[in-house]
Formats: C-alpha cells, sequence, structure tokens
C-alpha cells in the first residue's frame, strides 16, 4: 500500500454531470494503470513484489498529461487509456514533484494524442461553489463525473510524503481511490488535482488548487522540477496583550514573533530572536499568524507559498523597537535529514558478516518492524540535526543480525550508532569508509543509550564467513551507498 490517506478523492455520488458534461472530457481524462514495485527495508538487497494501482490524469497540451505523483511513484510499467479507445498506451514519467504531489506523463505514440483538447488552469473556486470531478473512481471502469461543494481552504499536510504542507481545497464529497490526478472542473475549466481523502469521515475530500498547479509548472519550466522554498521560521501568535506590551508592540499594530530561525533554510542570518514580523510582500499579518487572501484569511507563508527557488520576500520587521525592512533571498530546505517519505530511490544498507546497517529513514520506519522507541528516537534527533543544525547529517541504524554461528550477540535489532572506534559518523556514507578503511582487526561499534553493550567486529571472522552468509540469504549485492550530493 501506498503511504498516503487515500489514493483518491471525490467518489461517486449521485449528482452526476449531464451527459454532455462528460462527452467533453472524454478524450482528454484518461485511465491510468500503475506496476509499482516499493522497496523491502528488511532486505534491502532483494526486490520485493509487483502490486497494481490506478488512477486518472489530464491532458494539458504539448503532449503532456497531469496526473498525481502518487500514481506514478516507484512505478515499474505506466500504461494509459482514453475512454474513447480500447487500446492501452505504454507512457513515461517527465517531471514529478513529490512535495506537491503532481507528475507529468506522456505517450511517446503520437497518434494517442490525436483529437484530444488541452484543459485549461482556472481560478481558485469560491466557498459553498459547486465543482465535479473527472476521472476514473473505483466501482467500474467508465469515465465519471460526480459533483461536490467546496467546504474549506486553507493549508494542510500532504500526505504523499507526510512532511509538505501546501494549500488544499476541501471539497464535501464522498471519497472513492482512482480520482486521484484527475482534474477537478468548474465552468469548463480546471480549478484542481483529485489527490487524497480522509479515513473515518464521511463526504470529506481534498483537491489541489490552481496555485499549486502553477506553481509546479512554471518550476519546470526550465526543463527540471527544483521544489518549494522553505522560509525556515519559528514564530508564536502574538494574540496575548502582556506579550505584546512586553516586546513594545503598538495597539494599532500586528504580527508574530520570531523563536528562532531554522538552520538550513532561507531566512538564517536576517531574522533574530524576538523579532516582530509584522508584514511579508507588504500584507499584514494577523496576531494569529495570518493574511487576507480574497475573502479568506490564510497562514502568512501561503506568499511564500507562491514563490520559486531564488525569488526574493520582503519581511516587515519590529526590531529594537524600530520598524525596518528584511529582504530575503529563498532558498530550499538543504538539510539531508528529512522526514519526508522519499520514493523511487533504492534503499541505503551494508552487509558485513551478517551484520545489516543502514541510515534511520521515515521509509525505514513505515516499512519496517521500527518499534514505537526508534520512531521516538528519529524524531528526537531529526530536531536535533535538521532543527538544531547540529554537524551530524544521518543517523545509522544496525537494522537486524542474520543468524550465523559468528553472529551469536544479543539481540542489536534497531541499534543506533554512537561511534566507530571512538569517532562519531557523519553519515552513513561515512560510517561505511570508517569500517572499509579501518587499520585494525577488531572494530568497535557503540550504540546510543546505557543498556545496549558495543558490538565487537572481527574483521578476519568476517571475510572468512561474508560470502557463505550472503549465499545463504541470497545476498547478491553486499551494499549500497549513496555519496551525498555536492
Amino acid at each position: 500500500m501506498r503511504n498516503i490517506a487515500v489514493l483518491g478523492l471525490l467518489g461517486t455520488l449521485a449528482l452526476a454531470g449531464p451527459a454532455e458534461d462528460l462527452d467533453q472530457y472524454r478524450a482528454s481524462v484518461v485511465q491510468v494503470f500503475t506496476t509499482s514495485q516499493s522497496e523491502d527495508y528488511m532486505r534491502p538487497w532483494q526486490r520485493p513484489r509487483a502490486s497494481g494501482s490506478g488512477g486518472s490524469a489530464f491532458f494539458i497540451g504539448n503532449k503532456r498529461l497531469m496526473t498525481n505523483a502518487h500514481v506514478v511513484s516507484d512505478a515499474k510499467t505506466l500504461l494509459v487509456k482514453r475512454a474513447d479507445r480500447s487500446k492501452r498506451y505504454p507512457a513515461t514519467v517527465v517531471f514529478k514533484g513529490d512535495d506537491c504531489d503532481l507528475a507529468i506523463i506522456t505517450v511517446k505514440d503520437a497518434s494517442f494524442f490525436e483529437g484530444m483538447e488541452p484543459l485549461r488552469i482556472g481560478n481558485r473556486p469560491d466557498i459553498r461553489s459547486t465543482v465535479a470531478a473527472v476521472g476514473y473512481p473505483m466501482g467500474g471502469n467508465k469515465l465519471s463525473v460526480t459533483q461536490g461543494v467546496v467546504s474549506r481552504i486553507e493549508l494542510r499536510g500532504y500526505s504523499h510524503t507526510g512532511a509538505d504542507e501546501h494549500l488544499t481545497i476541501q471539497v464535501d464529497a464522498a471519497i472513492n481511490p482512482g480520482n486521484s490526478g484527475g482534474p477537478v472542473v468548474q465552468d469548463g475549466k480546471v480549478v484542481g488535482v483529485a489527490f487524497q481523502g480522509q479515513f473515518f469521515a464521511q463526504n470529506i475530500g481534498y483537491m489541489i488548487p490552481p496555485s499549486v498547479i502553477r506553481h509546479f509548472l512554471e518550476d519546470i519550466g526550465d526543463g527540471k522540477y527544483h521544489g518549494y522554498p522553505e522560509l525556515g521560521l519559528y514564530t508564536a501568535k502574538l494574540e496575548n496583550d502582556s506579550l505584546r506590551r512586553h516586546l513594545g508592540v503598538p495597539d494599532n499594530e500586528s504580527g508574530v514573533l520570531v523563536l528562532k530561525p531554522t538552520p538550513y533554510a532561507s531566512c538564517v542570518g536576517h531574522l533574530r530572536r524576538n523579532d516582530v514580523v509584522t508584514k511579508i510582500d507588504g500584507n499584514r499579518i494577523q496576531n494569529d499568524g495570518t493574511i487576507k487572501v480574497g475573502k479568506e484569511f490564510l497562514d502568512f507563508s501561503f506568499i511564500v507559498e507562491g514563490k520559486q527557488i531564488g525569488d526574493s520576500v520582503t519581511l516587515t520587521v519590529r526590531r529594537d523597537g524600530k520598524l525596518i525592512e528584511v529582504p530575503i533571498k529563498l532558498k530550499k530546505w538543504a538539510a539531508r535529514m528529512s522526514q519526508a517519505y522519499q520514493y523511487d530511490r533504492r534503499p541505503e544498507y551494508l552487509v558485513t558478516g551478517g551484520y545489516v546497517f543502514a541510515p534511520v529513514t521515515t521509509n525505514y520506519l513505515y516499512r519496517s518492524r521500527g518499534t514505537e522507541e526508534l520512531s521516538f528516537y528519529f524524531r528526537q534527533w531529526y530536531r536535533t540535526i535538521a532543527v538544531e543544525g547540529k554537524s551530524r547529517e544521518q543517523l545509522v541504524l544496525l537494522s537486524r543480525v542474520l543468524r550465523w554461528p559468528t553472529t551469536r550477540y544479543q539481540d542489536y535489532s534497531n541499534g543506533i550508532v554512537s561511534k566507530v572506534d571512538g569517532t562519531v559518523p557523519k553519515d552513513f556514507a561515512d560510517f561505511v569508509r570508517m569500517l572499509d578503511n579501518a587499520k585494525k582487526d577488531l572494530v568497535k561499534i557503540e550504540f546510543e543509550g546505557v543498556n545496549t553493550p558495543p558490538l565487537i567486529l572481527d574483521r578476519r571472522v568476517i571475510a572468512k564467513s561474508h560470502k557463505d552468509i550472503c549465499k545463504r540469504y541470497g545476498i547478491t549485492k553486499d551494499r549500497h551507498v549513496e555519496e551525498p550530493k555536492k
């Protein structure tokens, strides 16, 4: 199963659109068939069994189809089918933004696009306005048009990565898998892309709004997807009168209090603790951290949402009793340790003499037998490494011990490595180098916590048993290590 709340939105609803509404999308909205192969983080050297899933996509012109990233992630084969044809065509992924759950796919066979009319991107729909979702929800193989009413617009977490937050539009419609990646339309234009829903809730579904769609399309204009910039700011609301008086904020002024800039993000070196940010690009920030956007109040980070990496934003800041303008050039979050779920990449690992090591990642926690204790350690270390800006970039884990006469140790499952021969490994690649370049036959590996004794690796014993262990467990390659990008 994919790591998302639901692979679809806006399922079968009694209020189906009229026949002519369906006909105009029959060629331009296509069904997507995906055969995916997620990684096995307990046995990273072997390939798991493939599984099938599906979704929807729509034509935007220039031989491009838009869909969700989660529809095509980890895909080994990808096929698309038009409603007015029986043939399935092979497709390929051209661009994919996991952070915004959008992707562009194409079909090499030019005949596939004959007679297609591109769907145009419209404006964000108003609250209580009616929209229609077009796609292939579960329950049948035919193209379906269903209706719902826009009920909420807010910044919300995107479940594909589990770590990114962007503007979303909530619709009060039933949810069925299969509509994912299909267009949500109003007045003949696309006003959203169906992408996720909620379990244990009736008539709640979500779509990706036009602003996120346009940001993605603008981003890929140079032939590469770069992602979203991060302002990187921890703030507190200024709704408490005593706090406002303490900071010297006038009654006619509002804003948010800076607790600290986050390392690896854009505002480092520009803002400092106890600054009060009153405006962003001239938009007044309310004491609850929102700004007025049209008829809605949204978190002030919405302004950064509309920016590309390399753009600038100007903050109006009250510092030491004075108002100053602080321009900030926006960049991407640069910490290597991430809480985001990652796709389309092999897990890193090292097998040496029956001991299996790996970096700690969200993928590992979800796809392995990661414990609550390990999850707690990961969250705490994430704050230390990524949020506090410490030099250690990854955590290394002794994932498991393969049974063999030479590995008769106590259970070292999920032990976090603290040192190798007295030295803290910076990341997983650094850890592997330490083992490969060790000068002594006995290598001491220490672990976090007081209840786990050190592991002593005897390189002479490993040299004699390693090949036999790999053969016994079907390990054709004993490692996959990725050097950090410079």
